[in-house]
């Protein structure tokens, strides 16, 4: 390995370290105050502590990319996520797939179960709650985070690889969230094994769209957001009212089988990153 790749190398294990760092620890310190809360061990509403801890990544990407290259550069990279051009196909993908996944899993789940299909989210609320999940149901706090992770990852591993253990450190950044039992919050009720899975092949559907529409974020913010409305419009994940794990197996399936059907049909060949992603 030349002298300049082995430097660059190295900046990069340092920034993912320091991004790494600054996202956890911010996040995962506010969540355990926030299950402090939930224990009644102190006397605060936990839901601005769950929000503002979920911008880890945000604070994380920030931090990284101007120590990375100064405001300059942060500037150039959180303006990746308002670049809409990814083409149609990552579009329509990245907005529609995910809410299409969820809607199967009901129909199949009724059927199955001879009853009625149930949603949990009106037309009308459609649009408020897309606004909503994007601005503070953790679309804006997390994407430009795991995006910054996924072009540093990309430069040490490959495609799969990085995709792979990205994937797996978005899950774990969630753990805290699997003690905090409070309303709205569905991991608390889920299994982390069965959400580790639907994690990583979330992630593996992310960067298809992420990669093919040319490193942009804000498919990842799409994704992420339809994502979140999935488990809006649907009950897929466990619930007090309903602990039953069937349609949150059938989701991640649904999942893992898009995501090798794009892979496949559809294989990527990522180009040169931006110029704010190092080499």
């Amino acid at each position: 390995m030349a002298l300049d790749d082995k430097a660059a190398r190295s900046r990069n294990l340092r920034s993912m370290a320091l991004y790494l760092a600054v996202a956890f620890v911010m996040a995962w310190a506010l969540w355990f105050v926030a299950w402090l809360i939930s224990q009644h061990k102190l006397s605060l509403p936990i839901f601005p502590v769950l929000v503002v801890g979920s911008f880890g990544p945000f604070v994380g990407a920030l931090v990284t990319t101007l120590a990375d290259g100064g405001p300059r550069r942060a500037l150039r990279f959180f303006a990746r996520g308002f670049d809409p051009r990814m083409g149609w196909a990552v579009f329509l993908v990245s907005f529609f797939l995910m809410p299409i996944l969820a809607i199967i899993v009901e129909l199949v789940h009724a059927r199955l179960v001879h009853g009625a299909p149930h949603f949990t989210m009106s037309l009308s609320e459609l649009p408020l709650s897309y606004v909503f999940l994007f601005l503070i149901g953790g679309t804006l706090a997390e994407e430009y985070g795991w995006s910054l992770l996924s072009d540093k990852l990309d430069s040490v591993l490959p495609l799969k690889s990085a995709t792979l253990l990205l994937g797996v450190i978005w899950a774990l950044w969630h753990l805290p969230l699997f003690f905090i039992i409070t309303p709205g919050a569905i991991q608390g009720y889920t299994p982390f094994y069965i959400f580790l899975i639907a994690t990583v092949a979330m992630r593996f559907l992310f960067a298809w769209a992420y990669h093919r529409g040319g490193y942009n974020i804000l498919s990842n913010m799409l994704f992420h957001t339809a994502s979140n409305m999935a488990y809006s419009i649907v009950a897929v994940a466990p619930s007090p009212e309903d602990m039953s794990t069937g349609r949150l197996w059938m989701f991640a399936g649904l999942t893992i089988v898009s995501a090798v059907v794009l892979w496949v049909i559809a294989p990527l060949h990522p180009g040169k990153p931006p110029n704010d992603v190092p080499a």
